[in-house]
Formats: structure tokens, C-alpha cells, sequence
């Protein structure tokens, strides 16, 4: 069994901000190309309640624990939308429905047709929970490792404080995603053939499809495309190797190049990114893919699997 739910319950919650002083954003406004990569973001958060609905026309649905898990990362991811979209506003950035609406109309053929698509590939690829699980952990490697690249470069206290508490969050949710995954690919070679086969020609940088190519592009070639980033991107292709039957994919690292390419080629180059004044504080982070849950007996993560998901030398604070 993956990770407990009832622990993954007891430490969520809703993202607490009201302690946050967002007004200093008036003051000390963010750079421009960090706003892009905040508008970014603040989009996929708020796509996770779509991305909800695909997955529950699939024969997961019979699974309790499951969708337990799925309405408690809805829940927080819903809130993670929210408080970007609160730093985007004090920008005078479009934010919440305005963005919302247009990404929707932007994508309405797919999201008519995704659902349809979804129940096919549950219902007829018998491993593809293997495939949702590894796709969704992957998905939650890059997005701490975005949000903690994201304050290095940003270097603004009000940010940094509020993505160390988004990352503490999205690293339950990656632990829980690792768990489960693990456990589906462990010892069962179709479900380690399938899934390889589907990240091979399938998988993309997440929100490919869901905003245009462009802004997706930009975000993963500013924030991974040299330096401290592409380290980072380094450290997820080996927890990728080291879940069971998918060595050597190469798939983040490859999706970064292919991304650099095209904003190269669209927007002339990637904007070099600034270094930044104050040394952020550095959590030291194991390497290795948490073990199967099957393996404990309280059902309870083990410090260094939540750890794990913040994708290394997170930016955090208390």
C-alpha cells in the first residue's frame, strides 16, 4: 500500500498566507521574467481540479484511498493557485478568473474531449494507474524543484517564505505519488513496460497543452536550462533511474534542452538569470526514491521521503 492517507491527512491543510505581508510586493516588485514564470505556475495550480476530473472517469475511482488522496491535492493545490495569484495581482498581472478563463478558452477542445480519452486509456491499458502514479511523481519532482529554483532567482523574502510553504506541501504530495508508484512498478515487468513505453512518447513538461507552448517553453529553460537549475534537473532524472524499470529515460533533462530550443528560436534567447544577493537556506536531501510503503508497518512517511520530493537544497523557511 502507498502512504498512509490518514497521515497524509493529518499534515495538509490549506496554505496559510494571512500572516504574509503581500503589500511589500508594491514596494519590492518582482522582475518581470520571474512574474511570467509566477503566471505560469499560478495556471497549473489552478488546473489541477481538470486534471481531477480526468483521472475520475478511469477505474481508479474505486479505490477510496485514492480519491482521498485526489480531493486533498486538489484542495491544497487550489490554494497554492490562490496565493500566487495574490502576488501576480499586486503586480497588476491578470490573475485568478480572469487567466483562468482565457487558459479554459484557449484549451476548450481538448478539455471536451479529455475525459473521453482518459476513460479509454483506463479501461483498455490495464497497468495505466502505474502510468498515472510515475507521470504525477515526476510531474511533482519538477514543480518543487521550479518553485525552489524559482525563489534562488527571485531572492525576494515574501516569496521565498511563501514557496518554502507551497514546497512543503507539493513534497507530501510527491512522496505520496513516489509511494504509490513504487509499489505499482515493483516486481511487475508489464506495468515497468507500459509505463516506460508511455514516458517515452507520451510524457511533456507538465502544462504542455494547458497554456501556450511558448509560456511552458520559457518557464523550464529560464529556471533549468543552465547552472543551479540544470543541477537540479540532474538530481530527478536519478530518482527517475532509480524507480523500478526506468533507467536511463533522460526524459526532464531532454524536455529542458527541447524547450530552450524553442524559445531560442521564438524569442531570439533565453534571459540570462540574475545571481542572486543572499545566500538562501540549503536542506540537505538523500538522492534515493523512497521504498515501497508495503515495506513499513506504521504506514507513516519517513522523514527523508518527504524531504526527497523537494528535489534537494530546498528553499525553505519555517
Amino acid at each position: 500500500m502507498a502512504i498512509s492517507i490518514e497521515k497524509f491527512q493529518e499534515q495538509g491543510g490549506r496554505l496559510k498566507t494571512d500572516d504574509l505581508d503581500f503589500e511589500q510586493f508594491r514596494s519590492q516588485p518582482l522582475q518581470p521574467h520571474v512574474l511570467r514564470c509566477l503566471s505560469y505556475m499560478h495556471d497549473i495550480e489552478y488546473q489541477t481540479v481538470l486534471y481531477t476530473r480526468e483521472l475520475l472517469v478511469t477505474p481508479a475511482w474505486k479505490d477510496p484511498q485514492f480519491t482521498a488522496f485526489l480531493t486533498l491535492w486538489n484542495y491544497e493545490e487550489y490554494w497554492h493557485g490562490q496565493a500566487l495569484g495574490k502576488v501576480l495581482a499586486m503586480h497588476d498581472w491578470p490573475a485568478h478568473d480572469v487567466r483562468l478563463s482565457a487558459m479554459r478558452t484557449f484549451n476548450k477542445r481538448y478539455l471536451f474531449w479529455s475525459p473521453m480519452m482518459f476513460w479509454t486509456l483506463g479501461h483498455v491499458v490495464r497497468k495505466f494507474p502505474a502510468v498515472h502514479m510515475t507521470w504525477g511523481t515526476i510531474n511533482e519532482w519538477t514543480a518543487n524543484a521550479a518553485y525552489n529554483r524559482l525563489g534562488q532567482i527571485a531572492d525576494h523574502p515574501v516569496l521565498t517564505e511563501l514557496l518554502g510553504r507551497i514546497m512543503r506541501q507539493e513534497g507530501r504530495h510527491a512522496a505520496y505519488y513516489a509511494s504509490y508508484a513504487r509499489d505499482l512498478l515493483e516486481g511487475d515487468r508489464r506495468a515497468q513496460k507500459v509505463t516506460r513505453w508511455f514516458l517515452e512518447h507520451e510524457w511533456a513538461i507538465v502544462g504542455s497543452g494547458d497554456v501556450p507552448k511558448i509560456e511552458t517553453s520559457f518557464a523550464a529553460a529560464y529556471l533549468f536550462g543552465s547552472g543551479d537549475g540544470a543541477e537540479l534537473i540532474e538530481r530527478i532524472e536519478q530518482r527517475i533511474d532509480q524507480l523500478p524499470g526506468l533507467a536511463g529515460l533522460q526524459l526532464v533533462s531532454t524536455a529542458i534542452r527541447d524547450a530552450t530550443a524553442h524559445v531560442n528560436e521564438v524569442e531570439g534567447s533565453v534571459p540570462a538569470v540574475p545571481v542572486p544577493t543572499s545566500v538562501p537556506v540549503s536542506v540537505s536531501v538523500p538522492v534515493s526514491v523512497p521504498k515501497s510503503a508495503a515495506a513499513r508497518s506504521t504506514g507513516e512517511p519517513a522523514n527523508h521521503e518527504v524531504a526527497d520530493a523537494t528535489t534537494a537544497d530546498a528553499t525553505t523557511a519555517d
